[in-house]
C-alpha cells in the first residue's frame, strides 16, 4: 500500500539515502506530494525546515529537469494552501506531522504539478427569518430571495416531521457541498464535510449563523450523515427550485458561496480526522495537526455505511478549512452573485 509505505520509509532514520530514493519516487509520481514529504523528512533530520533553494535543487531531481525557482515557489504555496506547510524566512516548514493522513490529499493519477487545489472571518450575522434578532444586510435581491424560498421549505420539512429531507437541502444550499457530499460533522459553529471528487476530499466551513439556526429547528451538534436519508427528496426540491437541470447543482451550492462573498460564512479550521465503521456504530475522532485528540463523536448507524466508509472500515485524512484550494474555482461561484 501506498500509505503504509510513505509512513514506514518516511517516518525511519538512520538510512538516509534509501528513504531519499523513497521519497523522490513518490516524487516522480506526484511532484507535489514528494517535495511535502521531503520536507517533512528534512525537519525530521536536522530540526528546521530546508530553505527554498534546497527545495528546488530536489524538485529539479524529481522533474528530471532544470525547473525555475518560481515553479517551486507556487509548489509550496499550494502546501500552504493545504495547511500542509509554513514559511518562516527562507524555510519551509511541515505543519502536519502524520504523514499517513496527507495522502489522499494528492492525485496519483491525474498529478503533474499541483494542479488541484480558496475570504474574510464573519463579521455579521445574516438577517433571515430563523434570525429575528440579526443586524441587516446588504446582499443582493437574487440571493435574498433564493436564502428566503431555502428556509422557506426547510421550517415546512421540519414541521411535517422530514427532519433529514430539510437537512439535506440545508447541507447543499446553505453549506458548499455537491451533490455527492456528506456532512460527517457539526461541532460548534464549524461544518466538516466529505467531498469524494475534492483534493483534499475533506474540507471545514465556518458558519455561526447556520449553526443557531439548525438548534432552532431542533438539531443536535455531532455526526450529521443522516441528511443522506433524506437526500432523495431534497434532490427534487433543488430541481424544481432552480429549474437549471444539471446546473442545478452548481447554483444550489453557490449560495453559501454568495453568503461567503459578503462576509456571512467563513472558512473553517484544520484538522486531522479518523472515520471508523464497527458493528451498528460509525465512530470519529477529530484530532489537531499534532495528532492530539479534540473530540471523539460516536454513532448508531445500520445498513450502508456514508462515504468514504462504504467499502472500508477506517478512514484518515487532512481536514482542510479552504473550500477551494485553487482560489480562481471559488471566483467562479461568487460571480453567479
Amino acid at each position: 500500500m501506498v500509505r503504509n509505505s510513505i509512513v514506514s520509509k518516511v517516518g525511519e532514520k538512520g538510512r538516509r539515502k534509501s528513504i531519499l530514493e523513497e521519497i523522490i519516487q513518490f516524487g516522480q509520481r506526484n511532484r507535489q506530494l514528494g517535495l511535502f514529504l521531503f520536507i517533512y523528512w528534512y525537519y525530521s533530520q536536522f530540526h528546521e525546515g530546508p530553505s527554498i533553494i534546497r527545495l528546488w535543487r530536489f524538485y529539479n531531481n524529481i522533474a528530471g529537469h532544470i525547473v525555475h525557482e518560481n515553479t517551486v515557489k507556487k509548489q509550496v504555496q499550494l502546501l500552504r494552501n493545504k495547511g500542509l506547510v509554513e514559511v518562516k524566512g527562507d524555510r519551509v516548514y511541515p505543519k502536519i506531522f502524520d504523514p499517513e493522513a496527507v495522502v489522499d490529499l494528492f492525485d496519483y493519477k491525474r498529478s503533474r504539478a499541483g494542479k488541484h487545489g480558496a475570504l474574510k472571518r464573519l463579521r455579521k450575522t445574516l438577517k433571515l427569518r430563523l434570525y429575528p434578532r440579526s443586524k441587516e444586510l446588504e446582499i443582493p435581491k437574487n440571493l435574498d430571495y433564493y436564502v428566503r424560498r431555502v428556509l422557506n421549505i426547510v421550517a415546512k420539512l421540519v414541521s411535517k416531521g422530514r427532519r433529514w429531507e430539510a437537512l439535506d437541502l440545508i447541507v447543499h444550499t446553505l453549506l458548499p457541498l455537491r451533490e455527492d457530499g456528506i456532512l460527517w460533522l457539526w461541532r460548534k459553529d464549524e461544518f466538516v464535510y466529505y467531498e469524494p471528487k475534492a483534493k483534499p476530499p475533506v474540507r471545514c466551513a465556518r458558519f455561526p449563523a447556520l449553526a443557531e439556526a439548525l438548534k432552532k429547528l431542533g438539531f443536535k451538534e455531532g455526526i450529521m450523515v443522516d441528511h443522506v436519508k433524506g437526500h432523495g427528496y431534497a434532490k427534487a426540491i433543488i430541481h424544481r427550485l432552480f429549474t437549471k437541470g444539471a446546473l442545478s447543482w452548481p447554483w444550489s451550492r453557490s449560495i453559501f458561496y454568495g453568503l461567503k462573498k459578503y462576509g456571512l460564512a467563513d472558512e473553517g479550521s484544520n484538522y486531522i480526522i479518523e472515520l471508523e465503521r464497527g458493528d451498528g456504530l460509525l465512530l470519529l475522532y477529530l484530532r489537531d495537526y499534532y495528532s492530539n485528540i479534540i473530540a471523539t463523536y460516536e454513532k448508531e448507524w445500520l445498513g450502508k455505511a456514508p462515504e468514504p466508509l462504504t467499502n472500508r472500515r477506517y478512514y484518515k485524512s487532512v481536514v482542510v478549512g479552504k473550500q477551494h484550494v485553487y482560489e480562481p474555482n471559488e471566483e467562479s461561484y461568487f460571480s453567479r452573485w
